[in-house]
């Protein structure tokens, strides 16, 4: 195997070091790198999920749930803000949402912007890797409607606290085609 990095040599590892060693790569090996990333983040959710529902039960491990993404979702989205340069308005809220770990296309997340203006964001998520799982175990869904607001509510609220979410549709709502959930963002002035 050709190792693209440098020799590893014993002592401290720091950021200084790996933030060199990344930069060597091709841009292609990073991206590859930052998917692997994330989809382990999604391979420990859904561990997460299973392992905690099995001994604490579906009630408490949705609730947990909810609240963890509650947090993490504000600090992911205060990360990307400033990451990217972000401002307060509907689009960049569109572009949090598109590079948050939440709904990363490539670990099993389909999903569109049904509609962008200046003031109304309208999501909607066809296909979501939780959802997938449950649905092939034959496992209850989550009660999305519930513990994916706080979600988006952190999200939205760290690009400006003007934000009002409304889901429009999701679990335990009826079986919709095609349609994991949907959500509306609305930029009160």
């Amino acid at each position: 195997m050709d190792n693209k990095i440098t020799q590893t040599t014993a002592g401290q590892v720091t950021w200084d070091e790996l933030k060199s060693e990344l930069m060597t790569l091709p841009k292609e090996d990073i991206i590859d790198m930052v998917d692997m990333w994330v989809k382990t983040y999604w391979t420990l959710q859904n561990y997460w999920m299973i392992c905690v529902e099995r001994d604490f039960g579906f009630e408490n491990t949705a609730r947990l749930d909810g609240e963890i993404w509650e947090h993490l979702a504000r600090a992911q989205a205060h990360r990307i803000k400033k990451a990217l340069k972000l401002g307060d308005d509907v689009q960049s809220l569109a572009t949090l949402l598109k590079y948050c770990a939440a709904q990363w296309v490539n670990a099993g997340f389909t999903w569109e912007f049904v509609e962008i203006t200046p003031t109304r964001l309208y999501m909607r998520v066809n296909q979501c890797p939780m959802g997938t799982y449950r649905t092939a175990q034959d496992l209850p869904l989550i009660p999305c409607k519930l513990g994916a607001a706080s979600l988006y509510e952190s999200f939205s609220k760290v690009i400006n606290e003007k934000f009002q979410v409304t889901c429009r549709h999701a679990h335990p709502d009826p079986k919709k085609e095609n349609t994991m959930c949907e959500w509306e963002f609305v930029l009160n002035e």
